[in-house]
């Protein structure tokens, strides 16, 4: 079960989705299949950055 994520990766997810539920929701989605796939338990600004390069996102 993943901790709560570090105040960097809090900053970098509204930074990028700007309160967009939906893109919230598909960032989510990744974030979750990243850290399962790497054995992770904390959600970082290098685990949001990286599902991220995995959505098309416009630049913010």
């Amino acid at each position: 079960m993943p901790t709560s994520p570090t105040a960097q990766a809090v900053a970098a997810i509204v930074r990028m989705t700007g309160g967009n539920f939906r893109l919230l929701h598909r960032l989510f989605v990744q974030i979750e299949r990243i850290l399962r796939l790497n054995e992770l338990t904390v959600i970082t600004e290098d685990v949001v950055e990286a599902a991220r390069s995995t959505l098309v996102i416009g630049v913010t």
